[in-house]
Protein backbone atom coordinates (compact mmCIF):
# COMPACT_ATOMS: atom_id res chain seq x y z
CA UNK A 1 0.00 0.00 0.00
CA UNK A 2 2.83 2.76 1.09
CA UNK A 3 4.33 1.56 -2.34
CA UNK A 4 1.00 2.40 -4.37
CA UNK A 5 0.98 5.47 -2.43
CA UNK A 6 4.50 6.72 -2.96
CA UNK A 7 3.95 5.56 -7.06
CA UNK A 8 0.79 7.87 -7.05
CA UNK A 9 2.54 10.50 -5.12
CA UNK A 10 5.60 10.28 -7.60
CA UNK A 11 2.55 10.52 -10.66
CA UNK A 12 1.49 13.64 -9.15
CA UNK A 13 4.55 15.33 -8.82
CA UNK A 14 5.25 14.68 -12.03
CA UNK A 15 2.01 15.92 -13.35
CA UNK A 16 2.31 19.05 -11.46
CA UNK A 17 5.68 19.60 -12.96
CA UNK A 18 4.97 18.26 -16.30
CA UNK A 19 1.65 21.12 -16.32
CA UNK A 20 4.46 23.88 -14.77
CA UNK A 21 6.83 23.52 -17.79
CA UNK A 22 3.89 23.45 -20.36
CA UNK A 23 2.62 26.68 -18.60
CA UNK A 24 5.89 28.13 -18.42
CA UNK A 25 6.15 27.65 -22.49
CA UNK A 26 3.30 28.91 -22.97
CA UNK A 27 3.64 31.86 -21.21
CA UNK A 28 7.45 32.27 -22.40
CA UNK A 29 6.58 35.03 -24.88
CA UNK A 30 4.63 37.53 -22.82
CA UNK A 31 6.66 40.38 -21.46
CA UNK A 32 8.09 40.75 -18.03
CA UNK A 33 6.03 43.67 -16.56
CA UNK A 34 9.24 45.42 -16.73
CA UNK A 35 9.78 45.46 -20.41
CA UNK A 36 5.96 45.98 -20.82
CA UNK A 37 5.94 49.42 -18.93
CA UNK A 38 9.32 50.34 -20.92
CA UNK A 39 7.50 49.78 -24.16
CA UNK A 40 4.53 51.73 -22.62
CA UNK A 41 6.66 54.65 -21.41
CA UNK A 42 8.36 54.67 -24.75
CA UNK A 43 4.65 54.82 -26.60
CA UNK A 44 3.62 57.22 -24.84
CA UNK A 45 6.28 59.57 -24.73
CA UNK A 46 6.65 59.14 -28.85
CA UNK A 47 2.90 60.32 -29.16
CA UNK A 48 2.81 63.29 -26.50
CA UNK A 49 6.06 64.58 -28.34
CA UNK A 50 4.13 64.01 -32.05
CA UNK A 51 0.67 65.81 -30.44
CA UNK A 52 -1.00 63.30 -31.36
CA UNK A 53 -5.25 63.30 -31.29
CA UNK A 54 -6.36 59.61 -31.72
CA UNK A 55 -6.13 56.13 -30.04
CA UNK A 56 -3.39 53.48 -30.16
CA UNK A 57 -3.98 49.73 -29.15
CA UNK A 58 -1.34 46.97 -28.93
CA UNK A 59 -1.88 43.19 -28.10
CA UNK A 60 1.11 41.15 -27.85
CA UNK A 61 0.24 37.13 -27.23
CA UNK A 62 -3.06 38.42 -26.15
CA UNK A 63 -1.75 40.15 -23.29
CA UNK A 64 -2.88 44.08 -24.22
CA UNK A 65 0.78 46.17 -23.77
CA UNK A 66 -0.92 49.35 -24.94
CA UNK A 67 -4.50 51.40 -24.64
CA UNK A 68 -4.32 54.93 -24.96
CA UNK A 69 -6.29 57.53 -26.46
CA UNK A 70 -5.08 61.44 -26.42
CA UNK A 71 -6.47 64.42 -27.15
CA UNK A 72 -10.41 64.85 -28.08
CA UNK A 73 -12.64 62.43 -30.66
CA UNK A 74 -15.66 65.38 -29.60
CA UNK A 75 -15.87 68.15 -27.70
CA UNK A 76 -17.22 65.66 -24.71
CA UNK A 77 -15.37 62.93 -25.30
CA UNK A 78 -12.03 61.77 -25.19
CA UNK A 79 -10.28 59.85 -27.36
CA UNK A 80 -9.43 55.85 -26.76
CA UNK A 81 -10.07 52.33 -27.88
CA UNK A 82 -14.03 51.99 -27.56
CA UNK A 83 -13.84 55.37 -30.00
CA UNK A 84 -15.41 54.53 -33.40
CA UNK A 85 -13.08 55.91 -36.24
CA UNK A 86 -12.86 56.05 -40.04
CA UNK A 87 -11.11 53.27 -40.97
CA UNK A 88 -10.34 54.83 -44.27
CA UNK A 89 -8.48 52.10 -46.94
CA UNK A 90 -8.28 49.18 -43.90
CA UNK A 91 -11.75 48.84 -45.59
CA UNK A 92 -10.02 46.56 -48.33
CA UNK A 93 -9.49 44.12 -45.82
CA UNK A 94 -13.33 43.42 -45.17
CA UNK A 95 -13.71 43.65 -49.33
CA UNK A 96 -10.97 41.10 -50.08
CA UNK A 97 -12.03 39.18 -47.36
CA UNK A 98 -15.84 39.06 -48.78
CA UNK A 99 -14.67 38.35 -52.48
CA UNK A 100 -12.91 35.74 -51.00
CA UNK A 101 -15.46 34.22 -48.79
CA UNK A 102 -18.01 34.07 -51.73
CA UNK A 103 -15.35 32.10 -53.95
CA UNK A 104 -15.13 29.64 -51.36
CA UNK A 105 -18.81 29.10 -51.62
CA UNK A 106 -18.72 28.68 -55.17
CA UNK A 107 -20.54 32.16 -55.82
CA UNK A 108 -17.29 33.22 -58.07
CA UNK A 109 -14.37 32.33 -59.35
CA UNK A 110 -11.49 34.90 -58.75
CA UNK A 111 -10.59 34.12 -62.58
CA UNK A 112 -13.71 35.76 -63.06
CA UNK A 113 -13.42 38.03 -66.02
CA UNK A 114 -15.30 41.83 -65.55
CA UNK A 115 -17.00 41.14 -68.53
CA UNK A 116 -19.32 38.84 -66.27
CA UNK A 117 -19.93 41.31 -64.20
CA UNK A 118 -19.96 44.49 -65.83
CA UNK A 119 -21.13 43.60 -69.55
CA UNK A 120 -20.65 46.94 -70.89
CA UNK A 121 -17.42 47.67 -69.83
CA UNK A 122 -14.68 48.27 -73.20
CA UNK A 123 -12.05 46.31 -70.75
CA UNK A 124 -14.23 43.67 -69.41
CA UNK A 125 -12.69 40.73 -71.33
CA UNK A 126 -8.97 41.74 -70.03
CA UNK A 127 -9.34 41.98 -66.17
CA UNK A 128 -10.31 39.73 -63.89
CA UNK A 129 -11.42 39.06 -60.03
CA UNK A 130 -8.13 38.58 -59.31
CA UNK A 131 -6.61 42.02 -60.81
CA UNK A 132 -8.53 43.97 -58.68
CA UNK A 133 -7.31 41.77 -55.55
CA UNK A 134 -4.01 42.38 -56.81
CA UNK A 135 -4.00 45.75 -56.98
CA UNK A 136 -2.56 45.25 -61.09
CA UNK A 137 -5.93 45.96 -63.26
CA UNK A 138 -4.93 49.06 -64.87
CA UNK A 139 -7.58 50.92 -64.13
CA UNK A 140 -7.16 54.22 -62.77
CA UNK A 141 -7.69 55.66 -59.48
CA UNK A 142 -10.22 57.96 -57.97
CA UNK A 143 -10.18 60.45 -55.02
CA UNK A 144 -12.59 62.70 -53.31
CA UNK A 145 -11.68 66.09 -52.48
CA UNK A 146 -13.69 69.29 -51.55
CA UNK A 147 -13.64 72.98 -53.52
CA UNK A 148 -15.89 75.87 -52.12
CA UNK A 149 -19.16 74.20 -51.80
CA UNK A 150 -18.96 71.42 -54.42
CA UNK A 151 -17.48 67.64 -53.29
CA UNK A 152 -15.49 66.63 -56.35
CA UNK A 153 -14.25 63.17 -57.54
CA UNK A 154 -11.12 63.24 -59.55
CA UNK A 155 -9.63 60.53 -61.19
CA UNK A 156 -6.06 60.07 -61.95
CA UNK A 157 -5.26 58.69 -65.32
CA UNK A 158 -3.32 59.73 -68.37
CA UNK A 159 -5.53 62.73 -68.30
CA UNK A 160 -6.92 64.58 -64.88
CA UNK A 161 -10.69 64.80 -64.70
CA UNK A 162 -12.70 65.46 -61.93
CA UNK A 163 -17.04 65.07 -61.86
CA UNK A 164 -19.50 67.17 -59.21
CA UNK A 165 -21.21 64.50 -56.83
CA UNK A 166 -24.33 65.61 -55.07
CA UNK A 167 -24.69 65.17 -51.19
CA UNK A 168 -27.84 65.07 -51.58
CA UNK A 169 -28.26 62.23 -53.29
CA UNK A 170 -28.52 58.39 -52.31
CA UNK A 171 -25.43 56.63 -52.02
CA UNK A 172 -26.25 54.34 -54.58
CA UNK A 173 -26.75 57.12 -57.19
CA UNK A 174 -23.08 58.65 -56.22
CA UNK A 175 -21.50 55.25 -56.23
CA UNK A 176 -22.70 54.42 -59.66
CA UNK A 177 -22.05 57.83 -60.77
CA UNK A 178 -18.79 57.31 -59.53
CA UNK A 179 -17.88 53.69 -61.33
CA UNK A 180 -19.27 55.13 -64.33
CA UNK A 181 -16.57 57.91 -64.44
CA UNK A 182 -13.71 56.12 -63.70
CA UNK A 183 -14.96 53.00 -66.01
CA UNK A 184 -14.95 55.48 -68.71
CA UNK A 185 -11.52 56.21 -68.53
CA UNK A 186 -8.31 54.49 -70.49
CA UNK A 187 -6.45 51.35 -68.90
CA UNK A 188 -2.84 52.92 -67.28
CA UNK A 189 -1.26 49.83 -68.60
CA UNK A 190 -1.99 46.31 -69.58
CA UNK A 191 -3.83 44.31 -67.29
CA UNK A 192 -1.19 42.20 -64.81
CA UNK A 193 1.50 44.13 -65.79
CA UNK A 194 2.32 46.26 -62.68
CA UNK A 195 1.24 46.93 -59.50
CA UNK A 196 -1.28 50.75 -58.92
CA UNK A 197 -2.91 51.13 -56.00
CA UNK A 198 -6.49 52.18 -56.44
CA UNK A 199 -9.28 52.79 -54.93
CA UNK A 200 -11.78 51.81 -58.00
CA UNK A 201 -10.32 48.24 -58.00
CA UNK A 202 -12.01 47.52 -54.64
CA UNK A 203 -15.35 49.91 -55.14
CA UNK A 204 -15.71 47.65 -57.98
CA UNK A 205 -15.22 44.33 -55.75
CA UNK A 206 -18.34 46.17 -53.57
CA UNK A 207 -20.59 45.95 -56.42
CA UNK A 208 -19.93 42.51 -57.32
CA UNK A 209 -20.29 41.31 -53.71
CA UNK A 210 -23.69 42.89 -54.11
CA UNK A 211 -24.41 41.20 -57.29
CA UNK A 212 -23.58 37.55 -56.53
CA UNK A 213 -24.29 37.36 -52.52
CA UNK A 214 -27.80 38.86 -53.51
CA UNK A 215 -27.34 41.46 -50.78
CA UNK A 216 -26.61 44.96 -50.26
CA UNK A 217 -22.77 45.08 -49.80
CA UNK A 218 -22.66 46.60 -46.57
CA UNK A 219 -25.38 44.22 -45.47
CA UNK A 220 -23.08 41.57 -46.78
CA UNK A 221 -20.30 42.33 -44.49
CA UNK A 222 -22.26 43.33 -41.64
CA UNK A 223 -23.85 39.38 -41.39
CA UNK A 224 -20.82 37.37 -42.27
CA UNK A 225 -17.87 39.35 -41.00
CA UNK A 226 -18.95 41.87 -38.19
CA UNK A 227 -21.33 39.66 -36.29
CA UNK A 228 -19.76 36.46 -36.64
CA UNK A 229 -16.64 37.89 -35.00
CA UNK A 230 -18.71 40.00 -32.49
CA UNK A 231 -17.38 43.51 -33.98
CA UNK A 232 -20.72 45.45 -32.75
CA UNK A 233 -19.19 48.93 -32.50
CA UNK A 234 -18.41 49.05 -36.19
CA UNK A 235 -20.58 50.14 -39.26
CA UNK A 236 -20.89 51.90 -42.15
CA UNK A 237 -20.23 55.76 -42.62
CA UNK A 238 -23.33 56.04 -45.11
CA UNK A 239 -25.73 54.21 -42.93
CA UNK A 240 -24.72 53.90 -39.26
CA UNK A 241 -27.63 53.99 -36.37
CA UNK A 242 -25.78 56.56 -34.13
CA UNK A 243 -27.81 55.13 -31.39
CA UNK A 244 -26.19 52.11 -31.57
CA UNK A 245 -22.80 53.27 -32.56
CA UNK A 246 -22.82 56.34 -30.30
CA UNK A 247 -18.84 57.04 -29.69
CA UNK A 248 -17.66 58.42 -33.16
CA UNK A 249 -14.73 60.46 -33.49
CA UNK A 250 -14.99 64.06 -35.35
CA UNK A 251 -12.97 65.71 -37.30
CA UNK A 252 -12.14 69.44 -37.37
CA UNK A 253 -13.37 69.80 -41.20
CA UNK A 254 -9.49 71.51 -42.02
CA UNK A 255 -9.14 68.96 -45.30
CA UNK A 256 -12.22 68.60 -45.82
CA UNK A 257 -14.95 71.71 -45.24
CA UNK A 258 -18.24 69.63 -44.54
CA UNK A 259 -18.91 66.64 -42.14
CA UNK A 260 -17.75 63.88 -44.54
CA UNK A 261 -20.35 61.20 -43.38
CA UNK A 262 -23.08 63.47 -45.52
CA UNK A 263 -21.33 62.60 -49.11
CA UNK A 264 -23.30 59.00 -49.25
CA UNK A 265 -21.52 56.23 -51.67
CA UNK A 266 -17.94 57.73 -51.80
CA UNK A 267 -15.60 55.61 -50.78
CA UNK A 268 -18.01 52.56 -51.41
CA UNK A 269 -15.90 49.38 -50.61
CA UNK A 270 -12.41 50.98 -50.70
CA UNK A 271 -13.01 53.25 -47.49
CA UNK A 272 -16.17 53.52 -45.77
CA UNK A 273 -16.27 51.56 -42.24
CA UNK A 274 -16.24 52.86 -39.20
CA UNK A 275 -14.52 50.83 -36.46
CA UNK A 276 -12.99 50.91 -32.70
CA UNK A 277 -9.52 50.08 -32.31
CA UNK A 278 -11.16 47.27 -30.35
CA UNK A 279 -13.15 46.00 -32.93
CA UNK A 280 -9.97 45.76 -35.23
CA UNK A 281 -8.59 43.23 -32.54
CA UNK A 282 -11.60 41.29 -33.01
CA UNK A 283 -11.17 41.18 -36.80
CA UNK A 284 -7.44 40.36 -36.81
CA UNK A 285 -7.86 36.98 -34.13
CA UNK A 286 -10.57 36.04 -36.79
CA UNK A 287 -8.15 36.70 -39.89
CA UNK A 288 -5.43 34.90 -38.65
CA UNK A 289 -7.29 32.19 -37.08
CA UNK A 290 -9.42 30.61 -39.92
CA UNK A 291 -12.93 31.94 -38.60
CA UNK A 292 -13.17 34.54 -41.67
CA UNK A 293 -11.83 32.49 -44.60
CA UNK A 294 -9.92 29.38 -44.43
CA UNK A 295 -5.99 28.75 -43.63
CA UNK A 296 -5.24 28.29 -47.47
CA UNK A 297 -7.38 31.48 -48.73
CA UNK A 298 -5.33 33.36 -45.96
CA UNK A 299 -2.33 32.28 -47.11
CA UNK A 300 -3.48 33.85 -50.53
CA UNK A 301 -4.59 36.78 -49.21
CA UNK A 302 -1.12 37.20 -47.26
CA UNK A 303 1.00 36.66 -50.83
CA UNK A 304 3.16 39.29 -52.13
CA UNK A 305 1.60 39.65 -55.56
CA UNK A 306 3.53 43.02 -56.28
CA UNK A 307 7.75 41.96 -55.91
CA UNK A 308 8.65 44.38 -58.25
CA UNK A 309 7.42 47.51 -56.28
CA UNK A 310 8.79 49.03 -52.79
CA UNK A 311 5.19 48.08 -51.43
CA UNK A 312 4.33 44.75 -50.79
CA UNK A 313 0.49 43.73 -51.97
CA UNK A 314 -1.51 40.51 -51.28
CA UNK A 315 -5.36 40.59 -51.34
CA UNK A 316 -6.52 43.64 -49.43
CA UNK A 317 -3.25 44.04 -47.45
CA UNK A 318 -0.15 45.18 -47.49
CA UNK A 319 3.27 42.79 -47.24
CA UNK A 320 6.48 43.24 -45.89
CA UNK A 321 8.45 39.99 -46.06
CA UNK A 322 11.81 41.28 -46.17
CA UNK A 323 11.99 41.18 -42.42
CA UNK A 324 12.67 38.37 -40.34
CA UNK A 325 8.97 38.08 -39.66
CA UNK A 326 6.56 38.89 -42.07
CA UNK A 327 4.35 41.60 -41.51
CA UNK A 328 1.06 42.28 -42.77
CA UNK A 329 -0.30 46.02 -42.58
CA UNK A 330 -2.57 48.46 -44.52
CA UNK A 331 -2.30 52.82 -44.23
CA UNK A 332 -5.59 54.31 -44.33
CA UNK A 333 -6.75 57.78 -45.13
CA UNK A 334 -9.51 59.85 -46.16
CA UNK A 335 -10.13 63.82 -45.31
CA UNK A 336 -9.04 63.89 -41.40
CA UNK A 337 -9.04 60.68 -40.80
CA UNK A 338 -5.46 58.29 -40.21
CA UNK A 339 -5.67 54.40 -40.51
CA UNK A 340 -2.85 52.07 -39.75
CA UNK A 341 -3.00 48.05 -38.81
CA UNK A 342 -0.36 46.11 -38.19
CA UNK A 343 0.12 42.63 -37.40
CA UNK A 344 2.82 39.83 -37.21
CA UNK A 345 1.07 36.63 -37.26
CA UNK A 346 4.10 34.65 -36.75
CA UNK A 347 4.63 36.25 -33.36
CA UNK A 348 1.47 36.92 -32.36
CA UNK A 349 1.42 41.16 -32.55
CA UNK A 350 -1.39 43.39 -32.98
CA UNK A 351 -1.04 47.06 -33.29
CA UNK A 352 -3.56 49.90 -34.62
CA UNK A 353 -3.33 53.15 -34.75
CA UNK A 354 -6.40 55.40 -35.53
CA UNK A 355 -6.50 59.31 -35.31
CA UNK A 356 -8.89 62.23 -36.10
CA UNK A 357 -6.17 64.47 -37.11
CA UNK A 358 -3.15 64.28 -39.45
CA UNK A 359 -0.77 65.84 -36.28
CA UNK A 360 2.32 64.19 -35.99
CA UNK A 361 1.92 61.99 -39.19
CA UNK A 362 0.03 58.52 -37.50
CA UNK A 363 0.91 56.64 -40.36
CA UNK A 364 4.79 57.23 -39.75
CA UNK A 365 4.08 57.05 -36.04
CA UNK A 366 2.39 53.28 -36.60
CA UNK A 367 5.68 51.95 -38.14
CA UNK A 368 8.09 53.88 -35.59
CA UNK A 369 5.94 52.27 -32.92
CA UNK A 370 6.06 48.62 -34.42
CA UNK A 371 9.46 48.89 -34.89
CA UNK A 372 10.52 49.87 -31.27
CA UNK A 373 8.31 47.33 -29.91
CA UNK A 374 9.91 44.60 -32.67
CA UNK A 375 13.31 45.90 -31.56
CA UNK A 376 12.76 45.69 -27.75
CA UNK A 377 11.69 41.62 -28.65
CA UNK A 378 14.85 41.60 -30.74
CA UNK A 379 13.66 41.23 -34.32
CA UNK A 380 13.72 43.78 -36.83
CA UNK A 381 10.79 44.92 -38.61
CA UNK A 382 11.49 46.48 -41.70
CA UNK A 383 9.17 47.64 -44.87
CA UNK A 384 6.53 49.44 -43.48
CA UNK A 385 7.62 53.13 -43.72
Amino acid sequence: MKKLIALVAFFLILTLAVGGMIAEAQHSDLLSFKDKQRIQNKFSTYIAEKKFSGAVYAVYHGDVIYDQGAGMATKNIKNGSDVAYGVASLTKEFTAAAIVQLSEKGKLDISDKLSKYFPGYRYGDEITIWHLLAQRSGIPDYSVESEDDKVLVSCFGSEYTNITIDPNHSAEQNRDKIRTFFLSKDLLFEPGEYYDYSDSNYALMAEIVTRVSGMEYHDYVRQNIFEPLGMEHSAFIDDYDPTVITRVAQTDRTEFNRDYFTVKGAEYGCGDILSTPKDLYLWYRGLTSGKVVSEKSYQEMTTNYSAEDELGYGYGLMISDGSEKKVVYHYGYIPSYYSAIIFVPEIDYFQVVLSNHGNGDPHLMAADLARYFGGSIDIIFSGIE
